[in-house]
């Protein structure tokens, strides 16, 4: 009897975290929102609106007239941009011009039957920016690698990767987790809306405190002298059909960052995030992170110990991972 009540307890409790999550997925997944006017919503619906005219010059096929109403919706987020005082020399700013000025070209390929305002706008915008940025122009031709020189080295550096529990006491430069955020930040995203962060952490007072919310990194977590909490901004997402994207999004981008950090040297291990709503509004606070901002994972970074050893880690049956239809 006194075990079937705690069990009905715990359960019924845990459905509270469900409760918060979908309050806090409705205040912050929603560009209708108060805070529709912030830098990340408003890059992240720019970036959404004109990916669109990427992908659709890049389509195969015959060509023809495509993108009116993202060419429309990307020429009044730029205006919109422009009034809230926002950098023009912001890349997502400068990447739209450079895909409306392919976007254009496109048209005198394929003209509308009725376009005659479209081209009107896109005419006006661009006649401001009449100088090409080489390095933001799409599409681009897609890059191919000789496959007998990258897949060795790939798989190295994949099969070096592995989690470890003990780190040298050396501090981590921080140019090095720059450069790798910036590798990081090539990982895909729904809509190439980039809505990944890393908060990252030196202070080992800070470290502690993080790390005390945590129960994966007991005996070993305080040996690292760096921790990274990777986050993903609910701002980038426009409404609770896309809640589970923060998650998908962080763990590509994760990945990268991984494989970044490994090729510079540097040993990582990943710690989950599977928290009570306390310890998450906690950590929020004590690490200084948004609450609009997911918590995906913790991770450790350093180098690791002259000796460190780490969990072969078998892995399952190829056949049993690998469904062919």
């Amino acid at each position: 009897m006194y075990s079937g009540s705690r069990s009905f307890y715990h359960r019924t409790r845990k459905i509270l975290f469900y409760v918060r999550d979908a309050k806090l997925t409705f205040k912050h997944m929603n560009w209708m929102g108060a805070h529709q006017r912030a830098y990340t919503t408003l890059s992240a619906a720019l970036l959404f609106q004109y990916h669109k005219l990427e992908k659709g010059l890049c389509m195969p096929g015959e060509k023809r007239f495509f993108g009116y109403d993202p060419a429309i919706a990307t020429l009044d987020l730029m205006a919109e941009w422009r009034k809230h005082g926002l950098s023009e020399q912001d890349p997502v700013f400068r990447g739209a011009i450079e895909t409306l000025r392919a976007y254009r070209q496109r048209l005198n390929e394929t003209p509308p039957k009725q376009g005659k305002i479209l081209r009107e706008r896109l005419d006006g915008l661009l006649e401001q920016y009449t100088e090409q940025e080489k390095t933001l122009s799409t599409p681009l031709p897609a890059r191919l690698i000789t496959t007998d020189v990258v897949w060795p080295i790939f798989q190295q550096l994949v099969e070096a990767r592995r989690s470890v529990r003990e780190y040298q006491s050396t501090p981590v430069d921080l140019a090095l987790i720059r450069r790798a955020a910036e590798l990081a930040q090539l990982s895909p995203s729904a809509c190439n809306r980039q809505p990944c962060r890393i908060h990252v952490y030196s202070d080992k007072q800070k470290i502690e405190a993080l790390l005390a919310l945590q129960n994966g990194n007991r005996g070993f977590g305080h040996t690292a002298p760096l921790l990274i909490l990777v986050t993903a901004d609910a701002y980038s997402f426009f409404d609770a059909s896309e809640r589970n994207q923060p998650y998908v999004d962080g763990g590509l981008y994760a990945m990268n960052l991984l494989y970044a950090l490994q090729a510079q040297g540097l040993s990582s291990c990943c710690l989950n995030w599977c928290v009570e709503p306390a310890q998450d509004e906690l950590a929020h606070q004590l690490g200084k992170v948004p609450e609009q901002e997911r918590i995906v994972m913790y991770l450790l970074v350093g180098y690791a110990a002259s000796g460190a050893l780490v969990p072969r880690s078998p892995r399952r049956a190829l056949e049993s991972t690998v469904i062919i239809h």
